[in-house]
């Protein structure tokens, strides 16, 4: 079942998205490793600093490689 945070909060996965160019503060229609985004939960995490993680750090184990390399690249 794992932890209750994550059953709580149902993430199962941490994904990225581009944004959507109509519509500012959204995200596009897949996430960069090619996932449909229209059933994902959003989270408007913004990274506290420069050079920290994409993504809240009490996911880290939940962060999706290939999105996670996508954005590293860029």
């Amino acid at each position: 079942m794992g932890d209750t945070t994550d059953y709580v909060e149902r993430v199962r996965a941490v994904h990225a998205a581009p944004a959507d160019p109509a519509a500012p503060g959204d995200p596009g229609d897949l996430t960069f490793c090619g996932m449909d985004t229209g059933r994902m939960q959003r989270n408007p995490y913004k990274a506290p600093r420069p050079g920290a993680t994409w993504y809240p750090p009490k996911w880290q184990s939940k962060v999706c490689s290939a999105c996670d390399r996508v954005l590293a690249a860029s």
